[in-house]
C-alpha cells in the first residue's frame, strides 16, 4: 500500500481540476469541492431509493443498480441493502461476480474488482487516506485516494476490510473479518488484522 508523505503544494493544486487530482492521487480538501460532495450526495439517494425499491420489485432495483453502475461486466448479482457506492463512475466489476449485502464503497478512487470474485456480506473497500504526521492538515480536511484492486477469483469472507492502496492477486481468499492493509500475492488464503498469508493455493 502506497502512502503520501509529503505535504500539499498549495499553490500547485489550486491549478488543478478535482477530478485531475483525485485520478492522480493528489491532495485536495472534500468539503471545499462542491462537485464532489455533489456526486456523493446524489449516489446516497440513488442507492437508498434502488434499497426501498428493492423491498417490493427486486428486477427494477436491479435494473437501477445496473444503470447506476457503468462499468459492471455481465451476470454481476448484487444483494441488498447496499450500504454505499460513493462514486459509481470509479467501480469496475468483472463478470460472473457476487457481491453480497451491506456492502460500502467510500471511494473517489478507482476500485477493480475482477471477474469470478464472491465478495461476502458487511465488506467495506476505502480509498481515502488522511495526513499522519500533521494533525493540523487533518483538521483541514486534506486527503488523497489511492486505487484498490482486487484480481479475478477472489473471495473475501465476511465483514472485510480493503485499505486504500491495496493489490489483491487473484485467486485470493481472504477470512472473515479480515483488515487487508498491504498488498497480497495471487494464489494465497489470508486471514487476521493485519491479513496475513497463512497458506499458498495451487494456481
Amino acid at each position: 500500500m502506497k502512502k503520501r508523505t509529503d505535504e500539499p503544494d498549495i499553490e500547485a493544486l489550486a491549478k488543478m481540476d478535482i477530478f485531475e487530482k483525485v485520478s492522480n492521487g493528489e491532495w485536495y480538501q472534500y468539503l471545499h469541492e462542491p462537485k464532489v460532495q455533489a456526486i456523493v450526495k446524489k449516489s446516497a439517494q440513488t442507492i437508498e431509493a434502488i434499497n426501498d425499491m428493492a423491498k417490493t420489485d427486486i428486477d427494477r432495483a436491479n435494473q437501477m443498480m445496473d444503470d447506476f453502475l457503468p462499468h459492471t461486466e455481465d451476470n454481476v448479482e448484487i444483494y441488498y441493502p447496499v450500504k454505499a457506492i460513493e462514486h459509481p463512475n470509479c467501480l469496475f466489476i468483472g463478470h460472473d461476480t457476487f457481491i453480497n449485502a451491506n456492502f460500502q464503497i467510500l471511494a473517489s478512487g478507482k476500485v477493480t474488482i475482477g471477474s469470478h470474485c464472491l465478495i461476502g456480506p458487511n465488506c467495506s473497500l476505502f480509498t481515502p487516506n488522511h495526513p499522519v504526521n500533521n494533525k493540523m492538515l487533518r483538521r483541514e480536511g486534506w486527503e488523497y485516494d489511492a486505487p484498490i484492486t482486487i484480481g479475478d477469483d477472489c473471495w473475501l469472507g465476511g465483514s472485510v476490510i480493503v485499505l486504500p492502496g491495496v493489490t489483491i492477486g487473484d485467486n485470493v481468499i481472504v477470512g472473515a473479518g479480515s483488515i487487508v492493509t498491504k498488498d497480497l500475492p495471487s494464489n494465497t488464503v489470508v486471514a487476521g488484522n493485519p491479513a496475513r498469508v497463512i497458506r499458498k493455493l495451487e494456481d
